[in-house]
């Protein structure tokens, strides 16, 4: 008498349909044991595919507390430049009410703006801008004016202004307002 084969339940080889435990993977092959198995398949089942639900979800809310975060970041120098009518590729510069004056040994700066100026840095423009002598001011008042010797100018490599060897060919103030914009100002003489 011959017997046939069937699948085992468990791991899906060709066993013996009469044996009582798989040769392959062990499992028990009573019919107790098979439901056991099969039940604890469709809770693992069922386990994966919330875990496959969870998952997206957490996703999800992630990126938006990141999308959040980086609005709210961006945001204010996004509004600040926009209320003020620029581009956002724009910087924003104030053109300052200057008034400089050269002596041909002092230069006199006066501040005719409603604003104090801060951190304020002055350039002697003999060539390039960015090149020249320049002097570091911490701030001068709206309304005053401030004078200064031209021999107080400093290049970077430590070569003062001197007025009379050299002449002034422009003068540059930046600096900051109390609108945390930045100021400017560049005048030149003949």
């Amino acid at each position: 008498m011959e017997m046939g084969t069937e699948k085992c339940p468990f791991c899906g080889q060709e066993i013996d349909a009469g044996a009582g435990r798989c040769f392959f993977c062990g499992s028990k092959l009573d019919e107790e044991s098979v439901e056991e198995r099969l039940e604890q398949l469709q809770k693992q089942q069922k386990t994966e595919s919330a875990r496959k639900i969870r998952y997206p979800l957490v996703v999800e809310v992630l990126l938006i507390v990141i999308l959040i975060c980086t609005t709210l970041y961006y945001a204010p120098s996004i509004r600040r430049r926009s209320t003020r009518g620029e581009g956002l590729s724009e910087s924003s510069t104030v053109r300052l009410k200057a008034k400089v004056t050269f002596t041909g040994s002092r230069f006199i700066i006066s501040n005719n703006d409603s604003f104090d100026w801060e951190n304020v840095k002055l350039e002697i423009v003999s060539g390039t801008i960015g090149n020249g002598f320049s002097l570091n001011v911490p701030k001068i008042s709206a309304g005053e004016a401030y004078t200064v010797g031209a021999k107080e100018f400093v290049k970077k490599d430590g070569t003062n202004f001197n007025p009379y060897v050299m002449k002034p060919q422009s003068f540059w103030i930046r600096c900051g307002t109390s609108g945390k914009e930045n100021g400017s100002y560049l005048a030149g003489w003949k």
